[in-house]
C-alpha cells in the first residue's frame, strides 16, 4: 500500500515530487555511470547503485505509487 501523495499535498505539489524524484534519480544515474567509466571506486572495488542511494530512490517512489523505473545494467536485478 503506497501513500497517497495527492491527499497530503495535493494533486500538484505530489507530481512536483515525484518528477524530483525522477529527477534525482536520473541525475544519481549519470553520476553513477560516469565514476565507473572513469574506474573511480572506494576501496578497491566498484562503485555500486546503492552507494548513490539509487535503491533507495526507486523504492521510495514505489512507495509512493509512482510508476517503476528500469533496472541499471549491473545491479543485482539483472544478475
Amino acid at each position: 500500500m503506497g501513500i497517497d501523495l495527492e491527499i497530503l499535498l495535493g494533486g500538484r505539489d505530489a507530481q512536483f515530487v515525484i518528477e524530483g524524484l525522477y529527477r534525482l534519480r536520473e541525475t544519481k544515474v549519470e553520476a553513477l555511470n560516469v565514476v565507473r567509466a572513469e574506474g573511480i571506486g572506494p576501496n578497491g572495488r566498484s562503485f555500486e547503485p546503492w552507494d548513490f542511494g539509487i535503491p533507495q530512490i526507486d523504492s521510495l517512489l514505489a512507495h509512493l505509487g509512482a510508476e517503476p523505473v528500469e533496472a541499471l545494467p549491473g545491479t543485482p536485478e539483472e544478475r
